[in-house]
């Protein structure tokens, strides 16, 4: 477990579920649904949690987890959300990943008690979207995050690994979390992208906040965001694992990036 930072050691995890307690809050009923795709059921699916306590205050960070995604078809399919809460346990705003990865803040008003809002999976590639107010209802199956869970993630060698890295580390971590509401329309993107032809025009989702990690190239800065499967290597002489992958940024330039899973950091190997 030394080899890898699962946490900002400033921060103390937590799984107890009288906090969770069914994504019911003082101010804010979480309501889970699903449309045009199928819950997570089968065995090890569910929504995978733990609760983060730090000076900014208390995070749920939730994990749904499929072992499948049909359409587009991959195996293992992770969408996050995360739920920020007060010193009084109020929900003050929760992220979603609102388009391929994209973080979306939501809004909740702390004062207006007994509100509810719903969160859909929706489509094949079980995406998130606060703005479906029909489809499935679920309640989900509650797993506890435990840091063996996500070094097992981290370390698939193929498509099917854990992408959320640096994020989940640290659920306060600067390009996470936007300030305002979104200008672009990340639910059409989705659509673009789960499709073999934009269904309806509209240019590349340029939004700058994401759960995934991001790299600056070090040669013109160009920024390349989103950063998806990186290979496993091994340190021979330490024996640690760590991420490394040969980037190129749009303006043709070659850098090198390694994940130091010790630091839970991105560098940059010369």
């Amino acid at each position: 477990m030394k080899k890898f930072r699962v946490i900002n050691p400033d921060y103390e995890i937590s799984y107890d579920k009288t906090i969770i307690d069914d994504l019911r809050f003082k101010n804010l009923d979480v309501v889970l649904s699903c449309f045009l795709c199928n819950p997570p059921k089968s065995k090890n699916e569910g929504l995978y949690y733990r609760i983060i306590k730090s000076k900014h205050g208390t995070c749920i960070q939730c994990i749904a987890f499929w072992h499948r995604q049909w359409f587009p078809y991959h195996i293992h399919d992770y969408h996050p959300f995360y739920i920020y809460l007060d010193d009084d346990k109020h929900v003050k705003f929760i992220l979603i990943d609102d388009g391929h990865h994209y973080s979306k803040k939501i809004f909740i008003d702390k004062k207006k008690l007994g509100s509810s809002i719903r969160i859909s999976f929706f489509l094949p590639d079980h995406g998130l979207t606060d703005r479906l107010n029909f489809g499935r209802v679920f309640k989900p199956n509650f797993i506890p995050l435990k840091p063996r869970q996500i070094i097992n993630w981290w370390v698939i060698n193929n498509m099917a690994q854990l992408k959320l890295r640096t994020k989940l580390v640290d659920p306060y971590k600067d390009g996470l979390i936007p300030e305002n509401i979104p200008k672009q329309d990340s639910l059409i993107y989705r659509l673009n992208h789960i499709s073999n032809f934009n269904l309806i025009a509209r240019s590349e989702n340029t939004l700058r906040y994401t759960f995934r990690d991001e790299v600056v190239c070090p040669v013109c800065n160009q920024l390349i965001n989103s950063l998806d499967f990186i290979p496993v290597h091994k340190d021979q002489k330490s024996n640690h694992l760590y991420l490394k992958k040969e980037m190129k940024c749009k303006n043709g330039h070659q850098f090198i990036i390694k994940y130091n899973f010790q630091k839970a950091k991105i560098e940059y190997i010369d």
